[in-house]
């Protein structure tokens, strides 16, 4: 027997490049599950956040089946052409959704945005991460795991719930969207303008290896060998080793020196925000704009962690070709939400002139164009006893709260997102608080700490006999300031004899709603229910009316009073609502009385068991529908 080289066997790679490889699939995932969560929120303000975290889950395992399955693609240009993807993924968010939103589906608008902006990103970067995972498989390996069946559901599974991860990293969330996918682009380009520098995730080839060869034996000779003679081993033909793999061909300078020249250009994140940036207005805006082919001016425009972003804008004249446009009007958004708004120029009037409203600039506001904000001011008309002491909970224009302050209540205002409070102060007229009666925080603990140091208290000092809680947005409330531990917390914070009046849009006859009242009605002995429709609804179980939910800690019923002149404050639809309270209200104390028991315990909702999300965002789409048809879009393409 004698020694021949064979073809080397598969290589397993060494600690290093496996770890290599790991550490890399890692940091693309968290990158992908960043850019998807920047993704959604850079979709809110054109469709909100319901419809746009509807079918998400579906795009991520979509995009996992693709990346996974499809062949493995050559880690260098994959790498450049998700730089690609990255940097024009502002501009292709903003106008693809633009353009599907125009058709007006809540639903598959979402869908086709999804599909065409955020799938090639996904699927690319989990190909990306499978070839990773396969440069350090051996052959054998390969054959008997295939490495798609391990990443498509620790890619889909990662890039999902890795999102909860980035609100609770300040310095990102509070980054605007298109930052986020420029500075992700920036990595990609830079991390492929330094490819020739960087080693090898795949370990080299073994060499050849040497085996035994058997005798061969020359026929020619055969019969002139001598008996009992034995054969002289004749060596084989060396093999040749095989060529090596592209990754280990011997890369050309001239490319490799001119990628790594791109790097100084390639790594500047602020040089590629000013070409990438999203075609939207300067966060915040600096002066305002005006919109070149409508009559609006956006007055203020910031990004908010909360809702996106948060617009002030302000229509002059009205445009005769532009169907349902509105003249003189000022509004607030938050997302895809109308907060609230007002009239100005010449629709700004009132019963007394003298009476008028003014924002920070000295311009006069005219009234609220949400009559729900008025029918919350009969809390007012409620009460037993003149108040003393009033809480906003969600602030909105602020105009229940700048009522109460202009009869001269004392008014405490706890709002979550500071751009809401700056631009109520400045553009709606709202009175600035004192400092120790303004509170920029999520209700949800203030009222937990606030019921903390009153309880020390003997006596109602400190308690409040007014709440007004309003924080219904985007079709939707916060599911945890609607539970039962949330009203009995609040309950400990008011008179024995407050009013509570509660803020909801929606359908009466809906799971929402039926489990607001009834978990109100698990607390409070007493509540009652008005709409802020001029005109009676048809179908009151059926037709999305904006609800306000009276409540009190008394056993003793309550009644609305009449209203007095002075608390009109001049308004027109003031006047209009508030002597109009008793043709507003609806009986709802047999709301839930067809459920048997068992049935009825799961709509009050508990802090372990809150079904109001997802309840209201089926109901948010019917939401966004409203919204497009209450203002054209235009207003919702301009932030």
């Amino acid at each position: 027997m004698s020694a021949q080289l064979l073809p080397p066997s598969a290589p397993k790679g060494n600690a290093f490049h496996i770890a290599l490889t790991r550490v890399g699939g890692i940091a693309v995932l968290l990158g992908l599950s960043l850019a998807t969560w920047a993704y959604q929120r850079a979709l809110e303000p054109q469709y909100g956040t319901a419809p746009t975290s509807l079918h998400i889950g579906k795009i991520v395992w979509s995009a996992a089946i693709l990346g996974s399955f499809a062949p493995t693609v050559p880690l260098s240009s994959a790498t450049l052409a998700l730089a690609i993807l990255l940097y024009a993924l502002p501009s292709a968010a903003y106008y693809v959704a633009a353009y599907t939103a125009s058709f007006g589906d809540p639903v598959w608008g979402p869908v086709a945005t999804h599909l065409v902006v955020l799938l090639p990103v996904l699927s690319l970067g989990i190909a990306i991460v499978k070839a990773l995972q396969e440069s350090t498989q051996s052959k054998d390996e390969e054959n008997s795991t295939p490495q798609s069946t391990i990443t498509l559901p620790v890619c889909a599974t990662a890039i999902s719930s890795l999102q909860g991860l980035w609100p609770s990293v300040s310095y990102v969330a509070v980054l605007p969207d298109s930052q986020v996918f420029i500075y992700l682009g920036t990595v990609c380009a830079a991390l492929w303008s330094i490819g020739p520098l960087l080693p090898d995730v795949t370990p080299p080839p073994s060499p050849p290896v040497a085996a035994p060869t058997a005798a061969v034996s020359n026929p020619e000779t055969k019969n002139k060998r001598k008996k009992g003679a034995t054969a002289k081993p004749v060596p084989a033909a060396p093999v040749a080793p095989p060529p090596l793999p592209k990754h280990y061909a011997k890369k050309s300078s001239g490319l490799s020196k001119l990628r790594v020249a791109l790097l100084p250009v390639l790594a500047l994140p602020f040089l590629n925000e000013k070409i990438f940036r999203a075609p939207i207005l300067p966060h915040p805006l600096l002066e305002p704009f005006n919109h070149p082919s409508y009559p609006l001016q956006i007055l203020y425009a910031v990004d908010s962690p909360y809702s996106g972003v948060v617009v002030v804008g302000e229509t002059t004249a009205a445009n005769p070709d532009e169907p349902g446009s509105i003249d003189y009007l000022r509004y607030l958004r938050a997302g895809h939400s109308l907060l609230g708004g007002v009239w100005v120029g010449p629709r700004a009037q009132a019963i007394d002139p003298n009476l008028l409203m003014e924002d920070e600039a000295g311009n006069k506001l005219g009234d609220t164009i949400y009559s729900a904000f008025v029918v919350q001011e009969a809390a007012l008309l409620a009460a037993k006893n003149d108040p003393k002491n009033a809480l906003i909970i969600g602030l909105g224009t602020g105009v229940a709260a700048s009522s109460f302050m202009r009869q001269g209540i004392p008014t405490t205002l706890v709002e979550i997102d500071p751009a809401v409070y700056d631009a109520a102060k400045r553009f709606f007229g709202l009175p600035v608080p004192p400092p120790e009666r303004l509170f920029i925080e999520d209700a949800r603990g203030w009222v937990h700490n606030t019921s903390v140091t009153l309880k020390s208290r003997p006596t109602d000092v400190g308690r409040f006999d007014i709440v007004v809680h309003d924080c219904f947005s985007g079709g939707s409330v916060p599911a945890h300031l609607f539970t039962q531990q949330f009203w009995t917390t609040l309950k400990d914070i008011v008179t024995p004899d407050a009013i509570i009046a509660v803020n909801f849009a929606g359908k009466l006859g809906s799971d929402s709603a039926k489990a607001v009242i009834l978990t109100l009605r698990s607390v409070f002995p007493q509540c009652r229910a008005l709409y802020d429709s001029l005109e009676s609804p048809d179908n009151i179980d059926d037709e999305f009316v904006n609800w306000v939910f009276f409540c009190t800690p008394s056993s003793e019923p309550f009644k609305f009073r009449k209203a007095i002149t002075s608390e009109y404050l001049g308004s027109h639809l003031r006047r209009h609502v508030l002597s109009s309270i008793g043709e507003r209200e609806v009986d709802i104390s047999t709301v839930g009385a067809d459920l048997e028991d068992d049935k009825k315990e799961r709509y009050i909702l508990k802090d372990m068991a809150n079904p109001l999300s997802e309840w209201q965002n089926k109901e948010a789409i019917g939401h966004w529908k409203i919204m497009r048809s209450v203002l054209p879009k235009v207003f919702w393409e301009t932030y």
